[in-house]
């Protein structure tokens, strides 16, 4: 008898310039969040990762009692009010090496990282992938 395991997991960053880009995609996100809720933890094969651009980041000074109080919000209805999804839409752009750092730790094995977007950021990621020993893959549509 033969097994064959393979594990895959996918780490989903979505980045936006404002609320209003995140619309068309949600309801297919959150019918995916209420399906990973029902599988234990450990089987879940997604993480969500939002990120909107024009929002100040929570280093802002002016910007501090907001992300105070969306904190609050969050830990307390359980939803993002941006997005209304469980997932908490982070302001500002991802910190790459923090994000890439972070897989290399939680995912053993070969990461190989699907991109569509800007050309620049593209080019981000092409040396991250690098940097970090992970495939990179350039997506056209």
């Amino acid at each position: 008898m033969l097994s064959i395991v393979i594990e895959s997991h996918v780490d989903f960053v979505w980045i936006n310039r404002d609320q209003h880009s995140f619309e068309w995609f949600i309801s297919l996100i959150s019918a995916i969040e209420l399906e990973q809720a029902e599988i234990p933890a450990a089987d879940r094969f997604l993480d969500i990762h939002l990120y909107m651009t024009s929002a100040l980041s929570p280093s802002d000074m002016k910007a501090i009692g907001l992300h105070v109080a969306l904190d609050l919000i969050h830990k307390k209805k359980k939803r993002d009010t941006i997005t209304g999804l469980k997932t908490r839409t982070q302001a500002g752009r991802p910190d790459w090496d923090e994000v890439f750092q972070n897989l290399k730790q939680q995912h053993k094995g070969k990461i190989t990282v699907f991109f569509c977007g800007s050309p620049a950021l593209g080019k981000v990621l092409s040396t991250k992938c690098l940097q970090y020993q992970m495939e990179f893959r350039k997506e056209n549509f």
